[in-house]
């Protein structure tokens, strides 16, 4: 069945900060790499310079309507949901307990973030997880990856419009001063109007923005990566001789096809691994992994909308995230210990085909998101074909805390804070197929390699051990980078190969 098959060295599934890091460390290291992407190239000034013919519109003007969402999901509704258009940009899973949104894109995520690139809250992270994973040893693969995505802090010479240490330099409510730590962002911040708006949530067509299409994944195919979008990895089946078969969804052709790997790197996002390692093991491809869907977090993660109606403001301007503050302790002058709130405008909203009044109301409120480290005891459940989260709430403190934020932030601004009390929100799911030291505790080890299928590797957000606490964006792009060097560690040393798999 599977000797027909075209056969390749290593497949890497998804291509966001998990598989766009693993593709370009194994290139780098002479190995042959196919990547591959459910969602299409976007339509940005590099894939355009690139010469690839193929692209799908970002989300601007009428082409929101049809390039929007990708999937939606919600209770009731059977396996992965209904797909609207798979040029969409968004999949969005409505949940019970929690509700997620997630993207679909060659470059993954890196389109639609928010351009923070941060370490976890607590600098021992890896710490004690499992045995060859350290916080030391991650620190090289954190330092690589911010210099690739040319991250750094801003400055008030940059002169960015709506930046908190600025708007909040003489409030005696909030503070953004240097006690208030301010992420590190991949964005132009040259002072050009251009690069100040239409850079966030929907995209960033003129590049202002770094992505990982042009920052990664462009560089490494003048180096050899394959790369093909539109490609949905439906399940993985353990072969008899070593290696895998993927079944695939084509939807360029809108066929099914099936081919063959030695390896198989699996970073589609963590709803979308979970999705695939679940089903694969339900109709027999897969076995094991009996601490599948342990661990699950949404990061702490808490969203409102700040309904500032400022006459004359436009927070709509400015890079992805205004930056952070805190509330001032009206005594000390000094930021009031406790999670960290960062303010956003809805960056992008003058490319969305809405009334010109409702556009100018939107640019005069604001997005506020609490983030915190949770304690990562949710559960995603496989039923009746559908993924599903157990994730309590009030287990959570980190939740309700920032929840008594926002509800301080409306009384000291005296304008409204609207959030979902009892309805946890996130855009930075996380766990179920976790780092541990064993089976029983997790789904891989400290390799990123799956108990007990070899040559089965976990390389984005769902193998976090804990919830960082902060965007996990680099932590997931350190943990791929540490994976894919590991694999080709071993390449270099002569690691046997299954004899019975030929190239």
């Amino acid at each position: 069945m599977t000797e027909n098959l075209d056969y390749y060295r290593t497949v890497v599934i998804g291509s966001g900060f998990g598989g766009a890091v693993a593709a370009t460390t194994l290139v780098e290291s002479g190995e042959q790499v196919l990547l591959l992407e459910r969602g299409p190239w976007r339509d940005s000034e590099s894939v355009r310079d690139a010469g690839i013919q193929r692209r799908a519109s970002l989300p601007v003007g009428r082409k929101a309507i049809n390039h929007l969402v990708h999937r939606v999901s919600f209770p009731g509704l059977m396996g992965k949901g209904k797909r609207l258009s798979t040029r969409g940009l968004f999949d969005i899973h409505f949940g019970n307990e929690m509700s997620v949104v997630c993207s679909s894109g060659v470059g993954g995520g890196s389109h639609v973030y928010s351009a923070m690139n941060m370490r976890p809250h607590d600098p021992d992270y890896w710490d004690n997880k499992a045995e060859g994973v350290s916080s030391k040893a991650m620190e090289t693969h954190y330092a690589w990856m911010l210099e690739c995505m040319e991250a750094k802090v801003p400055n008030a010479e940059a002169k960015i419009p709506n930046w908190t240490p600025e708007a909040y330099e003489d409030s005696k409510e909030f503070v953004a001063d240097a006690d208030v730590p301010q992420p590190a962002m991949s964005v132009r911040m040259d002072g050009q109007q251009e690069d100040y708006c239409n850079n966030s949530y929907f995209g960033s067509a003129n590049g202002a923005k770094a992505t990982l299409d042009r920052v990664l994944i462009l560089p490494a195919m003048k180096k050899g990566l394959q790369v093909e979008p539109e490609q949905e990895c439906l399940s993985l089946w353990a072969l008899p001789e070593g290696g895998y078969r993927l079944e695939i969804m084509d939807y360029r052709l809108k066929r099914r096809r099936y081919l063959k790997a030695g390896k198989v790197i699996v970073a589609a996002g963590t709803l979308n691994t979970l999705r695939l390692l679940f089903h694969s093991r339900e109709i027999g491809g897969l076995r094991g992994m009996p601490a599948l869907g342990q661990g699950f977090s949404g990061n702490g993660d808490s969203v409102a909308w700040w309904a500032l109606n400022e006459k004359g403001a436009d927070f709509s301007l400015g890079t992805p995230t205004h930056g952070r503050f805190a509330l001032r302790d009206p005594d000390t002058g000094k930021a009031i210990p406790g999670p960290y709130i960062t303010r956003f405008g809805l960056n992008g909203v003058n490319t969305l085909p809405l009334p010109e009044p409702l556009k100018a109301r939107l640019r005069r409120d604001a997005i506020i998101v609490g983030m915190g480290k949770d304690n990562a005891n949710g559960v995603a459940l496989w039923k009746r074909g559908r993924l599903k989260f157990r994730y309590i709430m009030e287990s959570n403190g980190i939740l309700s805390d920032i929840q008594e934020l926002f509800s301080e932030i409306a009384r000291r601004s005296r304008k409204p804070v609207r959030f979902l009390k009892h309805k946890p929100f996130t855009v930075h799911p996380l766990g179920g197929a976790r780092l541990a030291p064993n089976e029983e505790e997790g789904v891989v080890g400290s390799t990123g390699e799956v108990y007990g299928l070899p040559g089965l590797y976990i390389a984005d957000a769902s193998a976090l051990p804990a919830s960082p606490g902060t965007p996990p964006s680099m932590t997931v792009a350190a943990w791929a980078r540490h994976l894919a060097l590991g694999i080709a560690g071993k390449k270099k040393r002569g690691t046997p190969r299954s004899k019975q798999i030929k190239d």
